[in-house]
């Protein structure tokens, strides 16, 4: 499982502090973006200079803080 915290939570945007994307060449990012995304992901955007990942969904389709405490970081 993938080390984060939560930074910032409203319904349908989640935002959180990921560490181990830090300093990630772009190279790495894009292939991390191939890895499938669960229905009711809208958006996801990493910066690895911060170290944070925004996470925008919709909160009728997945419950965003089960999945994450489920299956780590998306």
């Amino acid at each position: 499982m993938i080390a984060y915290k939560i930074i910032h939570h409203t319904p349908g945007r989640i935002r959180l502090e990921v560490p181990s994307i830090k300093q990630l060449s772009v190279a790495a990012l894009k292939r991390l973006s191939a890895i499938s995304i669960p229905n009711g992901i809208k958006d996801i955007r990493a910066n690895p200079i911060t170290g944070s990942v925004v996470i925008t969904y919709d909160p009728v389709d997945i419950d965003i803080i089960k999945y994450i405490n489920d299956y780590g970081v998306i």
